[in-house]
């Protein structure tokens, strides 16, 4: 009996010590609103949607935390913290991805138990990144660049109102008898077919319901196939449409062509603003 209650006592001190020393762990706190990108000469717009943020305390992950986030800090004293923006995936909430061509914030610093560090981390792009090749993109400022299928009932034009975006923005406009509108890039071939990043970024709104495509061999419909669809919406909002594994699909085509565009039901209207469309991939 007497070793019954001996073995008791260890057991509860086991239990005490264990419970103290998970007592004695008081994080520290990292607190972010906003991560700011800030991009140079010929990346184009600065303008981005990092949703949330991957942060990493020594190399170690703690997870994918939503802006504004509070992300309590087990490990106080000092570390190296990197910060890596996250973003949706063709638009798909459910898909949040690491942004391949954003660079890792990161930074020595210290953190204190029970203390708040406040920080509003500015990335950039990777300087490895080559943007608007073999296709330059559009931001309107100085013309169109997009071509169009012959059945598409309007064109852009470029406005720079207020409806605009950022300086000249693009809008195609249909009518109530319009039913379709498909804009295209120039056809291209060299871009990476191996599982290389590519991605496309712009910034849009629109009243309807639209998609983003790729024609391959040329632009017969038998040789389309659809890429994501996107959502109407009443204010400008950025998309970053994922390519690589399209062209690594499609590897053995001869040329590309991107398109972006919709069909309508006649009797009513509708309009599609875009700007600072960028097509971007690793060198």
């Amino acid at each position: 009996m007497k070793k019954i209650y001996q073995l008791v006592a260890i057991i509860v001190s086991v239990s005490f010590l264990s419970c103290e020393d998970k007592k004695a762990i008081i994080p520290g706190y990292l607190k972010i609103d906003d991560v700011i990108l800030a991009s140079t000469l010929g990346q184009g717009s600065s303008t981005d949607r990092i949703t949330d943020i991957n942060v990493f305390i020594n190399d170690q992950s703690l997870g994918i935390f939503e802006l504004p986030a509070l992300v309590p800090i087990q490990t106080t004293g000092k570390v190296n913290l990197k910060i890596r923006g996250v973003i949706y995936k063709n638009g798909k909430s459910n898909e949040k991805v690491d942004y391949p061509f954003y660079k890792t914030y990161q930074v020595d610093t210290t953190f204190v138990p029970e203390m708040r560090m406040e920080l509003t981390p500015t990335i950039t792009y990777e300087t490895t990144a080559v943007f608007d090749d073999p296709w330059s993109g559009e931001d309107f400022e100085a013309g169109v660049n997009f071509n169009y299928n012959p059945r598409s009932d309007t064109v852009f034009e470029r406005v720079s109102d207020n409806q605009a975006f950022e300086g000249t923005s693009g809008l195609a406009y249909l009518t109530e008898d319009m039913t379709l509108f498909e804009a295209w890039s120039s056809t291209f071939a060299d871009i990476p077919r191996n599982g290389k990043a590519v991605w496309l970024e712009m910034d849009y709104k629109s009243t309807h319901q639209f998609g983003v495509s790729i024609f391959y061999n040329g632009t017969s419909t038998q040789t389309q196939e659809a890429i994501t669809i996107f959502n109407p919406r009443a204010t400008y909002g950025k998309v970053y449409i994922e390519l690589g594994t399209v062209f690594s699909t499609l590897s053995g085509a001869f040329n590309y062509t991107l398109a972006i565009g919709f069909p309508k039901a006649k009797g009513e209207t509708a309009q599609f603003y875009i700007d600072n469309v960028k097509l971007i991939r690793f060198e």
